[in-house]
């Protein structure tokens, strides 16, 4: 019986690493087919960072969303320009070995829906009931061995780092969120 799960586990394990290397070897082909960065001032953008970090700022007048691809790569798409459609906005971000941040002005209402497998997602910006009226940016999509991150920042401010300057808020299943409790200070006990 443990010979079977010792023979299994290395199966699985040399399939992972044969997937990894499958999925690196197919990003660097697609990298030399990936289009052009979108305009800034598109509404719609298609957004494909492959193998590389990439920061885009959108100056939309209505923007209403459209795709982010990040695979083995970073992207910062900062949207505190954009003026988001009045129907609000559609984006979907396909992360995988990697990681992408969406900035959002402070107010602006976000909903984030989506797989997260073997990575992480976080919505600091707000929830989309929170400014009931205004227009949502609604993100959907999946992460897989990577992390997508909101954050709200005001225009002209530099962008939050992806740790550290804020205070994380946590998903739980129900869909209300908490932000993570400080650590308790180590108290210096002197030996006795």
């Amino acid at each position: 019986m443990v010979r079977l799960l010792a023979k299994l586990l290395g199966l699985v394990i040399g399939l992972a690493v044969v997937g990894a290397v499958a999925s690196a070897i197919a990003a660097a082909s697609q990298k030399k087919k990936a289009p052009l960065p979108p305009d800034a001032a598109a509404d719609e953008i298609d957004l494909v960072t492959i193998m590389e970090g990439t920061e885009f700022a959108s100056a939309a007048t209505a923007f209403r969303g459209g795709r982010v691809t990040c695979w083995y790569a970073g992207v910062d798409l900062d949207l505190r320009e954009a003026t988001l459609d009045q129907g609000g906005a559609d984006l979907e971000v396909r992360t995988a070995f990697g990681g992408t941040r969406v900035v959002v002005a402070p107010g602006v209402p976000v909903t984030v829906t989506g797989p997260a497998i073997f990575g992480g997602r976080s919505n600091e910006a707000g929830d989309a009931a929170a400014s009931a009226g205004a227009p949502a940016l609604r993100i959907t999509g999946f992460t897989v061995f990577g992390g997508l991150q909101v954050v709200a920042s005001e225009r002209g401010e530099e962008i939050p780092a992806w740790t550290g300057e804020h205070e994380p808020a946590h998903e739980h299943r129900n869909g209300s969120s908490s932000a993570a409790p400080a650590p308790e200070p180590i108290a210096d006990v002197a030996p006795a």
